[in-house]
């Protein structure tokens, strides 16, 4: 009974666009070049950070191997300036 006295409310009209231009296949071109685009710009590798590892270890090594000569030449350089 009381639904026949209820006014219903005016409801505000609902937002819809059609774009004038819009071509459905240009645009999946577009979205594709992004996706690809993204994915280029990571690096794909880090063999530069591995080499420079792997050249810091072999620098490592010939120290550890060279240690009582580089010792000797560095005690004879400081010779020079403090007398000895």
């Amino acid at each position: 009974m009381f639904s026949q006295f209820r006014r219903q409310r005016a409801q505000p009209r609902k937002f819809s666009y059609e774009p004038r231009f819009f071509d459905p296949k240009k645009d999946e071109r577009l979205k594709q070049r992004m996706r690809a685009g993204r994915n280029r710009a990571r690096p794909k590798s880090k063999q530069p950070a591995f080499i420079a590892v792997g050249l810091g270890l072999l620098l490592a090594l010939y120290l550890y191997l060279n240690i009582d000569t580089i010792v000797e030449r560095a005690a004879a350089f400081g010779g020079m300036f403090f007398g000895g």
